[in-house]
């Protein structure tokens, strides 16, 4: 598969955006593409937040960003977050905990975890928006409309590189989305994987360096307390670390 046909699949896979048809062998090629997928997601947020706030006050604007951002990925992830939360939050063994994030039901914990996760993308939005000189001058001031795709597309892009590092952990099942997902690409497919992630960061300059870390360092804690309950990690664990990297991102650019 071409440049292209993998990045249409990844979209395909990774987005409910309409790509048409296409070719999948694998998921190791569409993975090196995920962090060009949340650009793509992070644009199409930030698109919405700004023509909302044209008529909108920026809490309506941020639920408008975050139901924009859960049409747009399907809600992927957010069953990952509702398992994970129900999954990892019990006192048992692996292979009961592993059962418990199989079952589709919804338990209080996962309930739980969604709700801080959706909670949070709402006041975090809200609150960088409320951070601009948002209504007043809006169309004229291309650095407030720059400084959100920018914050927006930043946070899409790190929580799903978390996915790139995760790759290179135990795998808790051995079937499932998580074991499909290798990561054994050559060296030109990382810098593909990378590469645009990079180019953001260096937009946000020390700010967006330091967000990353914090970001990483998360996604770290959660994939050792992953292994340590699970045994690996699962394709559960890999949309919790999607979502959790967004928020993180998000809460760190609200910091002053």
């Amino acid at each position: 598969m071409g440049i292209l046909n993998d990045f249409r699949a990844a979209l395909a896979f990774f987005t409910r955006l309409p790509v048409g048809r296409v070719a999948m062998d694998s998921f190791k090629d569409t993975a090196n593409y995920l962090p060009a997928v949340g650009l793509v997601i992070g644009a199409l947020v930030a698109l919405s937040i700004a023509f909302s706030a044209l008529f909108l006050p920026p809490l309506l604007c941020g639920m408008i960003g975050c139901v924009v951002w859960i049409a747009v990925t399907g809600g992927l992830h957010l069953d990952g977050v509702a398992d994970c939360g129900d999954g990892l939050g019990i006192e048992s063994d692996a292979a009961r905990r592993l059962e418990i994030m199989k079952d589709s039901r919804l338990g209080t914990f996962g309930a739980i975890a969604l709700f801080c996760v959706l909670l949070c993308k709402v006041a975090t939005l809200t609150s960088i928006l409320e951070g601009l000189s948002w209504r007043q001058d809006m169309v004229s001031d291309v650095a407030s409309l720059w400084h959100i795709f920018l914050l927006c597309a930043f946070s899409a892009m790190s929580g799903r590189a978390l996915v790139l590092v995760a790759m290179y952990f135990p795998r808790a099942r051995p079937d499932g989305l998580g074991a499909s997902m290798r990561y054994d690409a050559s060296i030109r497919h990382r810098i593909y994987a990378i590469l645009p992630l990079v180019f953001v960061c260096l937009l946000l300059g020390w700010k967006g360096l330091g967000v990353l870390l914090g970001v990483l360092l998360l996604g770290m804690l959660i994939v050792k307390i992953a292994c340590q309950r699970l045994g690996g990690v699962t394709g559960d664990v890999f949309g919790c670390l999607i979502e959790m990297g967004e928020c993180a991102a998000l809460l760190f650019f609200c910091l002053r």
